[in-house]
């Protein structure tokens, strides 16, 4: 636009074309007419692309400031999801130090109403496995065996990495089981979340249940994300194992204990009355020979204890039977020997049968199993034989190889009917002083531990019959 002419010279130019027009200087009018007509096309073409780029600009600048309106509204969202997350988070996090603090399954009930108001929902619910919480205290937390439930939770929860429902509680197949609770309805109304507690250390095995109810219908809705939730139930899965296993060994542990403490009591007897019997003897040779059963007893008592960890490991399924040949006959002998006091007071016997015939000094009877073990299930079989018997009544062992090898412990007296039927029970006795319940539980073990098979069959009439049968003889 430099080339064209400022207003005062297009001024003069318009003047001078007039001029020349009055003067009849046509050749010289045309070419100035010419020239200013050249520089108006060039001054309207500049000002027309000028238009068009401020118009350009414009636009532009309103797109520009549409997308900074969409980024702002979109940074605001971010920001509120942003806090929503954070507060939630926080609140997950806060429902958590919750679940770290429960040391028991009794401690769940306080613990999940905690978590209920810590995220504002109006009731959380975990049901386990029956099996799984066996011998745990947990009176108030709902159970059911889960293989007997499986048809309703795999109509209900997905069949994915994580077993989830999210949505009304109307189309959930038995509410009253996930949440342990048989009121509990389709007809209940309101919205809920459940997952599958799976067991960390065994893939694939489902320990439980947890779930969460709101009376709103919107609350818990498929479309709502639900990673905070998921995690956080992983979390009290993981948590839950880890509390239960725990108890468990800790209930192993004592019982281990007491079954210890029980099988040291057949030796001990032996350590606390032989002295006294070879006190009363004058003979070298019957003070040689009780020294020498007070020092074998003391033996098996430290066998017994080496052996304690043995009793844990039977009861979980992880022991390895190491077997050896065993003679049953020797075996007897010597805890007849242990019982020597038991049998004096009794003032009976320990007689033993070999496939129908009864045996001499010299007799055997060998079968294939571990010497230690197999001394422990005997001595609390015959003691119980010999404190449930009659006075003047003998014990009665038979010994058959007729179809495996058969162990059958006889007394006159008869098993209370309370409790024939958990008779191998942990913790089952009646009538007994000082009784605990853990010596025919420890040789019901043992003898599972060999293959094999133990049963009790008792009456008034015919008295007390204990059969064990062993799947691991190897003749002599």
């Amino acid at each position: 636009m430099d080339r064209l002419p400022t207003l005062k010279k297009f001024g003069e130019q318009l003047d001078l074309f007039k001029q020349l027009i009055k003067e009849g200087r046509e050749e010289q009018a045309a070419s100035l007419g010419q020239t200013v007509f050249e520089n108006y096309v060039f001054a309207r073409d500049q000002f027309l692309r000028q238009e068009d780029e401020l118009i350009a600009v414009r636009n532009a600048l309103t797109e520009t400031k549409d997308r900074a309106e969409k980024i702002e509204h979109r940074l605001k969202e971010s920001l509120s999801a942003y806090n929503s997350d954070f507060q939630l988070f926080h609140k997950f996090a806060n429902a958590q130090n919750h679940v770290n603090t429960f040391k028991s399954v009794a401690d769940l009930p306080d613990v999940l109403e905690k978590i209920s108001e810590e995220l504002g929902v109006s009731k959380i619910a975990i049901v386990l496995d029956r099996d799984l919480c066996a011998g745990i205290p947990c009176v108030e937390v709902p159970t059911f065996f889960i293989k007997g439930i499986m048809r309703y939770i795999d109509a209900t929860l997905s069949n994915k990495t994580n077993r989830v429902y999210i949505g009304p509680i109307a189309r959930m197949m038995r509410p009253d089981i996930f949440f342990g609770d048989p009121e509990m309805g389709p007809e209940y109304g309101g919205s809920c979340f459940s997952f599958g507690l799976m067991n960390k250390y065994n893939a694939g095995e489902m320990i439980g249940m947890i779930s969460f109810y709101d009376p709103s219908v919107t609350r818990f809705h498929p479309e709502m994300g639900t990673d905070f939730l998921e995690h956080f139930c992983n979390s009290v899965a993981s948590t839950l194992i880890d509390v239960i296993n725990h108890q468990r060994a800790d209930l192993l542990r004592l019982d281990v204990e007491r079954i210890t403490r029980h099988d040291l009591k057949t030796p001990l007897n032996a350590v606390i009355n032989l002295p006294h019997l070879l006190l009363s003897s004058e003979e070298d040779d019957s003070k040689v020979e009780m020294l020498k059963a007070i020092q074998d007893a003391g033996y098996k008592m430290l066998g017994l204890i080496n052996r304690s960890y043995d009793i844990y490991r039977m009861e979980s399924g992880t022991y390895v039977l190491d077997p050896g040949k065993v003679d049953l006959v020797r075996l007897l002998g010597r805890i007849r020997m242990d019982l020597l006091n038991v049998v004096e007071h009794k003032k009976s016997d320990l007689r033993i049968f070999i496939n129908g015939r009864e045996s001499s000094d010299g007799g055997l009877f060998i079968v294939k199993g571990e010497e230690l073990l197999l001394f422990s299930m005997l001595a609390n079989l015959v003691k119980n034989a010999f404190e449930a018997t009659p006075k003047g009544e003998d014990i009665s062992v038979y010994l058959s190889d007729s179809d495996g090898d058969k162990i059958s412990i006889h007394n006159h007296g008869a098993v209370p009917e309370s409790i024939r039927g958990s008779f191998f029970d942990k913790y089952s006795t009646e009538g007994k002083a000082g009784g605990s319940g853990l010596g025919t539980y420890s040789a019901s073990l043992i003898a599972h531990a060999h293959d094999g098979e133990i049963s009790m069959d008792s009456s008034a009439e015919n008295g007390t019959t204990v059969t064990v049968l062993l799947n691991t003889r190897e003749k002599d």
